[in-house]
């Protein structure tokens, strides 16, 4: 019950911080940008969390299996004559 409570806690929490860094983003910035997304408000909080799950995604499919090994990697044995 704890758990779940702490994750739904932390979930509102980041919600609460994206909804206020867009609402900052509203007021206090000046859209004067040279490219279509500087002008849309918020438009740098949607492609910062795309591009955040576009480098997760690609290092959890792409990176993961050429990085790591298998369980048992190192207990396979060798060269080594220890036994």
């Amino acid at each position: 019950m704890m758990e779940k409570l702490s994750k739904k806690l932390i979930y509102m929490i980041l919600i609460g911080a994206t909804a206020v860094s867009l609402v900052v983003e509203i007021l206090f910035a000046h859209p004067h940008g040279h490219a279509i997304w500087d002008t849309i408000p918020g438009a740098d909080i949607v492609i910062a969390f795309v591009g955040c799950w576009a480098l997760i995604l690609f290092s959890k499919k792409i990176l993961a299996p050429l990085v790591q090994r298998d369980e048992d990697y190192y207990d396979k044995g060798g060269d080594d004559n220890d036994e």
